[in-house]
């Protein structure tokens, strides 16, 4: 199975040539402010993580103008992390500056944003403890700071190919499991065996002159303690932190687009 950065290295090697708009093509175009929501579709590792690594999402709901689709719901969209910073015990947030890259559609027709493409801060809530910062499914949102112009044709080929989200498709990426704890044992008394109380010694009266015959007793025993076992403490079980939760995320910055 093809890995999803090699994915949409082929759909925008596809789309070097079916993207480039004929003059006077008629065009779709998404005006400043347009809202695109996202769902991350790779974890970010909160170890690994660096600035330059690529993020890559996916639209949720499809954006439109004058009740035509523009961005069909399970387009592609790629961006880039410009800064970061990571929770600490003092402060359970991170926070992300990325800018986006690239919308590249079912059909492989791409838009490039450029360098002053749409960028946006998110604000997480996470601690230390959290393995990721970012989970598959993680909802942000794209939001165009200057008029965004698509080839309608291109995007009309890509609305029949396009396969919107499902809900609860994601599956969470972290690698924690929590376990179970176990009671401890009280241990065991110890065993008492008792002892013998012994017996006195029995004297036979002699007769005829003869001496006493004299039968010696038995001494007593002490009792035998066997120790019981220690008991041993609960063993407690390991817990895995609240996943991460985007707060917000901020406006983008103005945009231009450029069509490969």
């Amino acid at each position: 199975m093809q890995s999803l950065p090699a994915l949409l290295l082929a759909l925008s090697v596809v789309a070097t040539r079916p993207a480039i708009a004929q003059s006077g093509a008629p065009t779709t175009q998404l005006p400043t402010g347009t809202r695109i929501p996202l769902a991350v579709i790779r974890p970010v590792w909160s170890k690994s993580v660096k600035p330059g690594d690529p993020i890559y999402t996916q639209t949720t709901f499809p954006a439109t103008v004058d009740d035509h689709v523009a961005i069909p719901s399970g387009t592609y969209v790629e961006g880039q992390i410009d800064s970061l910073t990571k929770p600490t015990r003092k402060q359970n947030h991170a926070t992300f500056a990325i800018h986006f890259t690239k919308i590249i559609f079912a059909n492989g027709y791409t838009a490039l944003l450029s360098d002053s493409a749409a960028r946006a801060t998110l604000d997480i809530q996470a601690s230390p403890a959290n393995d990721l910062l970012l989970d598959n499914g993680a909802q942000i949102e794209m939001t165009l700071g200057s008029a965004l112009t698509l080839d309608s044709a291109q995007v009309a080929a890509a609305i029949p190919a396009s396969k919107p989200l499902q809900p609860g498709s994601f599956k969470s990426a972290t690698l924690c499991r929590p376990t179970p704890g176990y009671p401890g044992s009280p241990g065991s008394p110890d065993t008492v065996i008792p002892g013998s109380p012994g017996t006195p010694s029995t004297t036979i009266p002699g007769a005829n002159g003869s001496p006493d015959i004299t039968i010696p007793g038995t001494p007593a025993t002490p009792a035998t303690v066997i120790p019981g076992s220690p008991g041993t403490p609960d063993t407690p079980g390991t817990f895995c932190p609240s996943p991460p939760l985007v707060l917000s995320s901020s406006a983008a910055s103005p945009t231009t687009a450029k069509h490969d």
